[in-house]
This record gives C-alpha cells, sequence and structure tokens, in this order.
C-alpha cells in the first residue's frame, strides 16, 4: 500500500540534512547521498554543511604548513636596506660642498655623482626590489594555506617592522623571537630616520651660513 512505502523512497520538503543515500530534499544546502539538493544549482561545490542541535555548523578551513624560507630571506634584506640607507645618506652629505662659491653657483650637488653613491644608489634599488619579491612570495605562501593576509599586506606597505610578529600572530607560532627582532628593528629604523634628518638640518644650516 501507498502508506507503507520504504522509507528509503520517501522524500522529506524543508529539511536541511539528509542521512539516507536516496532521499533527496528540497531547499537543502547539501546533499549527503552524493546529489545535489534543490534550491543548490551547484550541488558539489558548496563545502560540506552539517545540522546540529537545531544550527548549522560549517567545518572550518583546514591550515596547511608553511615554510620560512622567504621570510627568514626578508628578515636579512630588511635590516640590510635601512643600514644601506644610512651609508647612502652619509655618503650623500659628505660629498656635497658647502662652500660659499658652490652654494653661489648650483655645483655644491655635483659630488653626488661619484661612483662610490652611485654604487650605493644602486643597491639602494636591487633591495628594494628583492623585498618586493620575497615579501610577494612569502604572503602567496600563506594565503595558500588558507590564512588571512590582510594584516601582512598592510604591513608589508606601511608598516615593515612589524610584519614578522604579524605574521607569527597570523600562523599561531611563538612569538618571543619575532617580538624581539621586532624591537631591534625598530630602534634600527628610528636611528635611521633620526640621522637623516641631523645631516639634512645640518646642511640647511651650512647653507644659511654661507649666504
Amino acid at each position: 500500500m501507498e502508506e507503507n512505502r520504504n522509507e528509503n523512497e520517501r522524500q522529506t520538503y524543508g529539511n536541511q540534512n539528509q542521512t539516507y543515500g536516496d532521499r533527496q530534499t528540497y531547499g537543502d544546502q547539501q546533499s549527503y547521498g552524493g546529489q545535489p539538493g534543490y534550491g543548490n544549482p551547484s550541488g558539489y561545490n558548496n563545502p560540506p554543511v552539517y545540522y546540529n542541535n537545531g544550527s548549522f555548523v560549517r567545518p572550518e578551513q583546514q591550515h596547511g604548513p608553511v615554510t620560512d624560507v622567504f621570510c627568514y630571506i626578508l628578515l636579512v634584506i630588511m635590516p640590510l636596506r635601512q643600514i644601506l640607507s644610512i651609508v647612502t645618506t652619509s655618503s650623500m652629505f659628505r660629498s656635497m660642498d658647502f662652500s660659499y662659491d658652490s652654494i653661489m653657483n648650483g655645483t655644491y650637488m655635483n659630488g653626488l655623482l661619484n661612483g662610490s653613491y652611485m654604487l650605493l644608489t644602486i643597491l639602494s634599488y636591487l633591495l628594494m626590489a628583492a623585498f618586493i619579491v620575497f615579501v610577494v612570495l612569502d604572503i602567496v605562501k600563506i594565503y595558500k594555506q588558507h590564512y588571512k593576509i590582510t594584516g601582512l599586506i598592510l604591513f608589508a606597505i606601511f608598516l615593515n617592522p612589524g610584519y614578522y610578529i604579524w605574521r607569527a600572530h597570523i600562523l599561531h607560532r611563538k612569538k618571543t623571537v619575532p617580538v624581539i627582532y621586532t624591537v631591534l628593528y625598530s630602534l634600527l629604523v628610528l636611528g635611521s630616520m633620526v640621522y637623516t634628518f641631523m645631516e639634512t638640518f645640518r646642511m640647511i644650516m651650512g647653507m644659511f651660513y654661507y649666504y
């Protein structure tokens, strides 16, 4: 009789979960029987949704291992850029002639065309290019393991000293070494900024003195 149909041939309406292989559900987001549910055109492309105690539970994205090769290269490049910046700034100001005649005829910056300053400038550009390449590779590798990378991108662009510690934070790594590195690197950046400011101020005062 119609009332005694096999349970596996029944259909459930409005059900969000299904445990029998041959059933179909209407409005279902995922079918355990290998068939897409009604209301879900793709059926197979969405991650499984489990029904537990009246609520939907979607499984968390699994994170894979992330190697630190590119990160270690960045940890070397970042302080090298700051050290080279200090050396380049020193070379620039030392090569400029602040004599009265050179300031009056506008030739006080001719010393910048010497070979050592040009070499340091080229090295600075190469280190900048290397930083961009390896930070992109590192972020892409982290992204492929399903971690959020928005913060990493912001730190890489606007706040380099915080990149390493934020990386450790999102990867759930120990932060002792990143904190020490961040503090030391931040002091180096601060020292570079202070040195550049002092040399610039000295140059301006020298020009005012000769004028």
